[in-house]
């Protein structure tokens, strides 16, 4: 019989057991089979290591605790995932040795071939259940199989967990489920106002060669030029990598719904619903809902106004000849003035739908309380539940819009602008609606707004 004194201690979460073992009271040795039963009878059924208790009998290891159960794990099994054969991050820039940008060797778009393998699905393992020492059963991890890939220019006819490209272009992956090949308008020579003056597609479209000014070019997705740009007006739905950059000579433009990347901008006038990043930019008017940065040996802004809602980094800002440079980050004025009229609005429309429905509430009330309407009410019952759901259909779509706009504000709210150099005499340095006027060279400094002002700290390595 075991000592009375010995116990069984099973730690809170069931996954270990351990015995204190006290010398047998008749002198005996204690045996393996015994010390198992005694295991049984204090609720220890499983995961018991038989090995040490087999040595704590034979070296009699008495008076104090030694693990002698450990819960068993069950199979965790995996969840389903794809491995594609494709680049599925978004493309940036590559940084020379130098520090340099190399904007010649960016791609915004990946080609594939029919008959190319897209993708491979490797299904969901489910796992197996384990057992804590008590002999309970601890589930296993159930995974979902997820969504089969859907979309053009794809199959997987020949096997359910490949897919491949049934035809050639340009692969896109929506992070999802949605893998597309499409078509790819592309140029091989230069546009000009005798060749290929406009061009309007709603894909991506790619030019490898120069493009001359007076050209339009509109892309319903992503826009790649090889060569220099002059004083063309471009417009894309997605990103715009122009390789050597854009001239403008004041008549330039480039609307873009995504980022845009650029060797250099001069005399342009430029609005990215993302980024902007460059390595020059030059006299241009340049608005980036997102950030700008300038890269590269001279990442310089001189003149024109630059701004970047989430802020702005530079290495070089203004010139010796102190022309005049603005630079702005976070809300413009013009944002602040819809903010506020946008709220306006919606207390208007909120008041109003309050109103109606306050009316409606009284016309029921009469109907509990006399058991039914005249004509003239019922009438004007329809009436206001018709201009409820017109008003009500108004303030949702303005409390989108305001959401929308607040949603700006707190991306802008920690907007600051870095200069990692010179930042020269003439340069004028805005944050939402403060401004601060560089009156002296300097150079190394981060600027925020901070308590209605804009505070100025040195940049330290």
């Amino acid at each position: 019989m075991v000592n009375v004194k010995s116990y069984v201690r099973v730690t809170d979460d069931k996954t270990e057991a351990w015995l204190y073992l006290c010398a047998p009271e008749d002198g005996r040795d204690y045996d393996k089979s015994e010390i198992i039963q005694y295991l049984n009878v204090n609720k220890v059924v499983a995961g018991i290591n038989e090995s040490h208790i087999a040595a704590m009998c034979r070296k009699r290891i008495y008076e104090r605790e030694v693990k002698v159960a450990s819960s068993v794990k069950g199979d965790e099994g995996s969840a389903g995932r794809y491995e594609f054969f494709f680049d599925t991050e978004k493309k940036k820039p590559q940084i020379r040795k130098d520090g340099s940008v190399d904007y010649r060797s960016m791609s915004l778009i990946q080609n594939v071939e029919e008959g190319e393998l897209l993708a491979v699905y490797h299904p969901a393992v489910q796992g197996t259940p384990g057992t804590d020492v008590t002999g309970a059963m601890e589930k296993a991890p159930v995974y979902k199989e997820l969504r089969p890939l859907a979309g053009k220019g794809i199959s997987n006819a020949e096997d359910p967990n490949k897919y491949y490209a049934t035809k050639s272009g340009k692969v896109e992956y929506d992070g999802d489920n949605k893998l597309s090949i499409v078509e790819v308008y592309e140029i091989q020579g230069d546009c000009d106002l005798t060749n290929n003056p406009v061009i309007s597609f709603n894909g991506d479209v790619v030019i490898n060669g120069n493009v001359e000014a007076g050209v339009v070019i509109n892309a319903g997705k992503s826009l790649t030029v090889e060569g220099v740009v002059e004083s063309a007006r471009i417009t894309a739905g997605g990103d715009v990598c122009l390789k050597r950059g854009m001239q403008g000579a004041g008549k330039g433009s480039i609307v873009s719904g995504g980022d845009i990347f650029t060797e250099f901008i001069e005399y342009a006038n430029v609005t990215a619903e993302g980024n902007v990043q460059s390595n020059v930019i030059l006299s241009s008017q340049v608005s980036a809902g997102g950030t700008v940065t300038l890269t590269g040996k001279k990442g310089l802004i001189a003149g024109g106004n630059v701004h970047g809602m989430k802020g702005i980094t530079c290495i070089c800002a203004g010139n010796m000849s102190e022309i005049k440079t603005g630079l702005h980050a976070g809300v413009q004025p013009d944002m602040m003035e819809k903010r506020i009229a946008i709220n306006e609005e919606y207390s208007v429309v909120n008041k109003e739908l309050d109103e109606i429905v306050e009316g409606m509430a009284k016309i029921l009330r009469v109907r509990q309380k006399t058991g039914e309407l005249s004509e003239q009410l019922q009438e004007h019952l329809k009436e206001l539940k018709k201009k409820k759901d017109e008003v009500y259909q108004r303030c949702t779509e303005i409390k989108k819009q305001a959401d929308e706009v607040e949603a700006m504000f707190m991306a802008a709210r920690e907007a600051s602008i870095r200069v990692d150099g010179n930042i020269y005499h003439g340069v004028i340095i805005s944050i939402d609606n403060h401004q601060l006027v560089i009156n002296r060279d300097t150079s190394f400094m981060e600027y925020k707004a901070q308590s209605g002002m804009i505070v100025g700290t040195v940049v330290v390595y």
